[in-house]
């Protein structure tokens, strides 16, 4: 491990600690210390790509009020992540769109705005527990850290990975609630949405299509976006009207749409809330 790593995994030891047993006040404040100050020079290669995004996907936005904005969202979801539950029943988490999670077998395809953990947290809220597919971090604590308290929180994880498709199916062949995200980040680039590269041809969002066509379940899109603050972080999860792909003979022409139609679903909610989209500093335009 090099003496950065160290330092990394030290720090977040330390602010993992912190965050789950400090009181509310301290804690909050520690993290927006860490978001104005930490994040943006622990990670500069990350800022350039996020300005130059910015500049690319948003030019209408002011530069800087945005670069702040990103890094107060990225800093504290990270650092919310060991008080999550505790912020959920504190009351801080708001829900529209509940009514549209009572189908069964249903699919929810999340993207990473606001505070991605309490998507989770809703579903399991309001009686849609879900078995969840997630990417283990590259931190080994990260991981331990996530694993424990999204098991904690009632779901049940599928790890990414070679069976990942198959298992997925399972799920909702037995009638179960499935989720994951649309807008991974893997070997170098982030999947979805397209953002002006063109049709999307692989990564979970052509999973979201295939599983859809396979099972005929509908899929709900899940988001949450950070609210100003009162007293604390607020935040609000929204879940759409169900969407259904097409399910016809040609299952390349499904295929296709369905991978359109999911695009056509995430992407205004990204670009309307760019500065709250974990993957700002990691997407480039030729991936």
């Amino acid at each position: 491990m090099t003496a950065a790593a160290r330092l990394m995994d030290a720090l977040d030891r330390v602010s993992a600690a912190w965050m789950r047993h400090a009181p509310g006040p301290l804690a909050h404040g520690y993290a927006g210390l860490m978001a104005r100050y930490g994040a943006p020079r622990l990670y500069p290669r990350g800022d350039r790509q996020a300005r130059e995004n910015l500049a690319r996907l948003r030019p209408d936005l002011p530069r800087e009020p945005a670069m702040r904005a990103m890094w107060d969202n990225l800093a504290r979801s990270f650092m919310e992540v060991p008080r999550a539950r505790r912020l959920y029943d504190e009351g801080r988490v708001e829900t529209v769109g509940a009514e549209h999670l009572a189908t069964r077998p249903l699919m929810v395809n999340a993207v990473h705005l606001g505070n991605w953990e309490m998507v989770g947290l809703s579903l399991v809220k309001h009686g849609a527990p879900p078995i969840a597919i997630y990417q283990p971090p590259k931190s080994s604590f990260r991981h331990d850290v996530i694993v424990r308290e999204r098991l904690a929180g009632g779901g049940r994880l599928l790890p990414l990975g070679r069976d990942a498709a198959r298992m997925a199916l399972q799920v909702l062949r037995e009638g179960d609630v499935l989720l994951f995200s649309l807008d991974e980040h893997q070997h170098g680039r982030v999947a979805a949405p397209s953002l002006g590269r063109g049709p999307r041809q692989g990564g979970n969002i052509a999973l979201s299509a295939r599983l859809a066509r396979l099972s005929g379940a509908p899929i709900v899109i899940a988001h949450c976006l950070r609210l100003p603050p009162r007293r604390g972080p607020r935040f609000r999860v929204t879940f759409a009207p169900p969407i259904h792909l097409p399910r016809s003979a040609d299952r390349e022409a499904d295929l296709r749409a369905g991978i359109a139609m999911l695009d056509a679903a995430i992407e205004p909610l990204i670009l309307q809330n760019l500065p709250q989209w974990l993957m700002l500093h990691e997407w480039r335009p030729e991936g």
